[in-house]
């Protein structure tokens, strides 16, 4: 779980301030795109069992890790569904309803992106918990 922190013992209020890591988005991320590259590994290498504090400069690199992954799974090739992701400004992972893991992975990069964002602009931190 992702979670926008200013310490280690904050703890969100709000369910709604928390991002899930879905196990099938990090397992598709391993055996499709660590095959052809390492410079995600910040993100897709995560254990799902350990904790882990992201440092500004880390929060910095999921930033450009999500916008590279959305560029490569998420971004369509046929320019009517390009055009068609102006109907869906604030869910744009919603042009993908066709294919539930692709849908589930823009979905989950989008709102990592905004979270990490978010923290920016707090000036906090981005926690992760394990399970």
């Amino acid at each position: 779980m992702f979670v926008i922190s200013t310490s280690l013992k904050e703890v969100p209020e709000e369910e709604k301030d928390i991002l899930r890591y879905p196990s099938r988005v990090q397992i598709f991320l391993i055996q499709d795109f660590s095959r052809v590259s390492d410079r995600c590994d910040l993100l897709i290498h995560l254990d799902s069992y350990a904790d882990k504090l992201f440092l500004a400069r880390e929060v910095n690199e999921l930033i450009g890790i999500c916008e590279l992954l959305i560029q490569r799974y998420c971004t369509p090739n046929e320019a009517w569904l390009v055009n068609q992701a102006h109907y869906y400004p604030n869910e744009p992972w919603l042009i993908h309803q066709s294919n539930e893991l692709i849908m589930e992975l823009h979905q989950f990069l989008e709102l990592l992106k905004r979270m990490c964002i978010a923290s920016v602009y707090q000036n906090a931190l981005i926690y992760f918990w394990g399970d």
